[in-house]
């Protein structure tokens, strides 16, 4: 199922509500699984996302990824991204389209 991705943190500081409501959702497929082989070191709850549309950007996955808010249509995971090798703290907004 296709659903609409908001980052929620730039590099770890989280963006204004207003950016956050005005931006341009990614649209794709949101996989939640346990991996193996995380970038932590030992297994970990990761989010990613499989399919997006042509042209997207790709968003990098979540580690340690958990449900922190949900509602009738839409969902908040936290977790933490690497970018660079560098680990920062981001949140999605997931909504349905």
């Amino acid at each position: 199922m296709h659903f609409l991705i908001v980052p929620m943190r730039v590099r770890g500081v989280p963006r204004s509500k207003k950016e956050i409501n005005t931006a341009v959702p990614i649209r794709g497929d949101v996989h939640l699984c346990v991996d193996a082989f995380s970038p932590m070191g030992r297994p970990s709850s990761s989010a990613s996302i499989l399919k997006i549309h042509p042209g997207e950007p790709l968003l990098p996955p979540l580690h340690e990824a958990v449900m922190t808010g949900m509602s009738s249509m839409g969902a908040t995971f936290t977790g933490i991204e690497i970018n660079d090798g560098v680990a920062y703290a981001q949140s999605w907004w997931i909504r349905v389209p």
